[in-house]
Formats: C-alpha cells, sequence, structure tokens
C-alpha cells in the first residue's frame, strides 16, 4: 500500500503565498526612507500644479511608476497637449518591457489574472530586490513589496501633498540620489560572475553614450539594449540553469513558475 504524498511546504501553494507576500514586503523595508521622501516631493510638485490629493493618489494607484508620475505631473499644464504627456511616459515606462521579460521565471506557466496582478505591481525596486533571491520562486514575494512600496509611495505623496512648500528642493541634501545609492548596492546581489561582465560594461558604455548623444530618458533605453544585445551574443547553453528547481513550484500536484522551495518529487507521477 503506498503512503499519501505529503503536503508541500506552506511557501509553495498558491500563486501569492502570504508568508511570501509578507517576506517580500519585509526585504524591501531599507526602500522606505527613499520612497517616502520622492513620495511627498511628488506630493508637493502635485499642489503646485493644481492637481487634488484624490488625482494625485488616484494616480499613484493606477499608474504606480514614480518616474512617470514625476514628468506628467510636471507637464500638467493646460498648454501641455495630453498626447505630449502621453508619450513622454510612454517612453520612460518603456523599460518595463525588459523588467516584464526578466519576471520570466516568477510567472512561467501561471493563469493570466496571476501575471496581471503581479506585474501591476511591479517597480523597479522591488523587481531590483526580487532579483537578487536566491530563487524566483512565488510572485508573492515580488507583489508583497510592490503592495509595501505602493503603500509608503502614497503615504509620501499625501504628506508631500498636505505640507505643501515646506518640502525642501532634495538636491540641496543629496536625497536626490538616494535611489541611485540603493540600486548601485542592489547590483551586488544580482552579480552572478564573469558571465555578467560583458552585458553590464555594455549597457555602462550604452547608457553614457545614450546620456550625451539622446535626448530625455533615452539612455535609460541605450544602456538597456545595449546590455541585452550584449548578453544575447554572448549567451551559451551551459548559462542556464537547467535543473528541475529552476523550472517549477508546486502546489499540491500542480507545478508553476519557478521554485519557493523544495520541489515534490511525485509531481508528474
Amino acid at each position: 500500500m503506498s503512503r499519501p504524498t505529503p503536503a508541500p511546504p506552506p511557501t509553495t501553494m498558491g500563486h501569492f503565498a502570504p508568508e511570501t507576500i509578507r517576506r517580500g514586503a519585509i526585504a524591501c523595508l531599507p526602500l522606505l526612507p527613499s520612497t517616502i521622501i520622492f513620495g511627498a516631493v511628488l506630493g508637493v510638485l502635485a499642489s503646485q500644479r493644481g492637481l487634488s490629493l484624490g488625482e494625485l493618489l488616484f494616480m499613484s494607484l493606477t499608474v504606480f511608476a514614480g518616474s512617470a508620475q514625476f514628468v506628467s505631473v510636471d507637464l500638467w499644464r493646460e498648454t501641455v497637449p495630453a498626447a505630449t504627456i502621453i508619450i513622454a511616459t510612454a517612453v520612460i515606462n518603456m523599460r518595463y518591457i525588459l523588467i516584464g521579460a526578466s519576471l520570466r521565471p516568477v510567472f512561467r506557466g501561471r493563469p493570466l489574472w496571476v501575471k496581471v496582478c503581479g506585474m501591476h505591481m511591479v517597480a523597479d525596486e522591488n523587481w531590483a530586490v526580487t532579483m537578487t533571491q536566491g530563487n524566483l520562486a512565488n510572485p508573492g514575494f515580488l507583489l508583497g513589496g510592490g503592495i509595501f512600496l505602493g503603500v509608503v509611495w502614497a503615504t509620501g505623496n499625501s504628506v508631500g501633498y498636505l505640507l505643501g512648500g515646506g518640502i525642501p528642493d532634495p538636491e540641496v541634501y543629496a536625497l536626490d540620489f538616494a535611489f541611485t545609492a540603493v540600486f548601485a548596492a542592489l547590483t551586488i546581489g544580482m552579480w552572478k560572475g564573469k558571465v555578467d561582465l560583458l552585458p553590464w560594461v555594455a549597457a555602462a558604455i550604452g547608457s553614457i553614450i545614450g546620456h550625451y548623444l539622446l535626448p530625455g530618458t533615452w539612455s535609460i533605453l541605450a544602456g538597456a539594449g545595449a546590455g541585452v544585445v550584449t548578453a544575447a551574443l554572448t549567451w551559451r547553453d551551459d548559462m542556464d540553469d537547467t535543473s528541475p528547481e529552476a523550472e517549477y513550484a508546486v502546489d499540491g500536484r500542480q507545478a508553476y513558475g519557478a521554485p519557493e522551495g523544495t520541489l515534490n518529487p511525485e509531481v508528474g507521477k
């Protein structure tokens, strides 16, 4: 008589496991100061441009992209056509095409509603934190970080809006460098060895050239594009992790994406 298959660990179950959501939120705690400061600066700018607090919070909930929000709020004038704002924010957010592609292991094999819910809460910061994890596992980690950052961002928006002109220019205290410093630190955890050297160098060179030759934020796409092309040209089969643990997370006898814990050996039997 065969023994019943043991249940998988709690962290492997479901698409958005509560424990994984909690871990994702905790992992983003170091980002709280910089997020709330820049959220407050956006709130000040929004009040100066004549937006209501409700309009600002609605934007943060539906757009949830700080850099695009800064640009759109700054352009929020009657003399600026709506098409200009749409094009400007679309260009800035084109980086999410590459971010979304990099998250394929997180959402592989999962239903569309999981992908939509998870990707809506993706910001640069929780994406970077997720990519530093040993395995990309359950999308709950990504969602937890996004929810945490969303709440902090909206709180900063509200504080800045209510304080009005009381927030000093962030450049005076080098607060505008906070996010840059955070991402510089996160890159240490994302480094996988010599295989990353050429793409990283290409991305750096591409962004520097783009900064001097291209307008606005096109340098971001130039750097990302150079890194992606270089990685594609230098990729070899042995660079991929082909172990089962790199492919599946288990919910009972159902397998999804990358793992959160140990692969259930009974799956597929």
